[in-house]
């Protein structure tokens, strides 16, 4: 049987579930901060839900920048893994049963490794490691995939978050590589932004998950300010956003092309060549 991992010790006050709905029982290995049912018998988790298409936005904003650039196939491979997983993760929150909860987190497993490809390669003009690389990533991404959609308890939940959480560290990383290395301070400071808003992101979801009581229960009849929708769907969102743009601006000037700084078009990074900046 799958094991429920259910955050927020009832010792930081009564956590309420909510209710039964069209899915039945909660199945999924987890079951976030948010009541269930609250709203409608068909959505267990509409707050969730629905901040999930901000995954979409954060992914479709920058693939059709990536198709106007003419970007390597990677940069569109990684923007519509992010669509990916905004859709998973509204049929997820949704539904909160296992096969929803495999779209959500196959598509992330993926993800990592087109990132962790993208780090490796990024920084040389000519393909380095040539078909190997992706060849070895993929083998690795499906392997993963398989134990997810496969067993259920704790070797799904190690399996999962381990791959993800290894390949989103090395993401990172990379991206502080590439910041350090970027000559132009606009370039830069995307960099920090977006990994400021991770560390937020993070925190946010670190904080529905183990002061959930606390949070449903908050004084004078403060509502939960719901941090896993909110702080962490759109959060991560324009967090990614914000790195993809940023490698990829960093990749335009290791292959010489002119658009290699950008402009702010309210939230919207265009890029730009640096006289025009």
């Amino acid at each position: 049987a799958a094991i429920l991992l259910t955050f927020g010790p009832e010792g930081f006050g009564k956590r309420r579930r909510g209710n039964e709905g069209y899915w039945g029982k909660v199945s999924s290995t987890v079951d976030w901060c948010e009541e269930n049912y609250l709203w409608t018998p068909y959505i267990a988790e509409p707050y969730n839900t629905f901040s999930s298409f901000l995954l979409c936005l954060a992914g479709a904003v920058p693939l059709i920048q990536y198709v106007r650039h003419n970007a390597e196939l990677h940069f569109k491979v990684l923007a519509l893994t992010l669509i990916a997983i905004g859709l998973g993760s509204v049929v997820f929150h949704a539904t909160l049963v296992p096969w929803g909860q495999a779209l959500d987190e196959v598509p992330m497993l993926w993800l990592g490794m087109v990132a962790a490809y993208g780090v490796l390669e990024n920084p040389y003009k000519d393909t380095r490691y040539g078909v190997v690389l992706p060849v070895g990533l993929a083998c690795w991404a499906l392997v993963i995939s398989i134990v997810n959609v496969t067993f259920e308890g704790a070797l799904q939940v190690v399996a999962f978050h381990t791959s993800f959480a290894i390949s989103e560290i090395f993401f990172l990383g990379g991206s502080i590589r590439l910041h350090n290395a970027s000559p132009d301070p606009k370039v830069r400071n995307l960099f920090i932004i977006a990994l400021v808003l991770y560390a937020l992101s993070i925190l946010g979801w670190s904080c529905d998950n183990l002061l959930c009581g606390k949070l449903q229960n908050l004084p004078y009849g403060v509502p939960n300010p719901e941090f896993h929708a909110w702080l962490w769907h759109g959060g991560v969102g324009y967090a990614s956003y914000c790195l993809m743009m940023a490698h990829f601006l960093e990749r335009q000037r290791v292959l010489g092309n002119s658009e290699t700084s950008l402009v702010w078009r309210g939230l919207i990074i265009e890029p730009t060549a640096p006289k025009e900046a």
